[in-house]
């Protein structure tokens, strides 16, 4: 395979972009704790319990759902939305091994 075999593909590194970025702010990590540690939330009730509007909630699951990290499903008039644990520890566990391998740097 030789060395630029190990490399990361323009689109791995753009879905780990995104996985970073989607935890680079308070509001999502409290987002993202409160789906692993409580499991599955209605929208409204995630809003209400992190003191944030509606609209800006949904912007912020927006991106957590960009990075698979976040799932949403509408149930009638709510969204529901759970943590995707397999995709969370896939990403963590690519990220760690792309940053700590020598030959993925160009």
């Amino acid at each position: 395979m030789g060395a630029m075999g190990s490399m990361l593909s323009d689109a791995s590194l753009r879905e780990l972009r995104h996985y970073y970025r989607a935890l680079g702010d308070v509001t999502r990590l409290r987002i993202v704790q409160l789906l692993a540690t409580e499991g599955e939330q209605m929208v409204s009730e995630i809003a209400r319990r992190l003191h944030v509007s509606q609209p800006l909630l949904t912007w912020h699951l927006h991106r957590l759902e960009r990075a698979s990290v976040v799932r949403t499903v509408r149930v009638g008039r709510e969204v529901r939305c759970s943590f995707d644990r397999e995709r969370f520890s896939e990403l963590s566990e690519r990220g760690a091994r792309t940053l700590m391998n020598r030959s993925s740097v160009r």
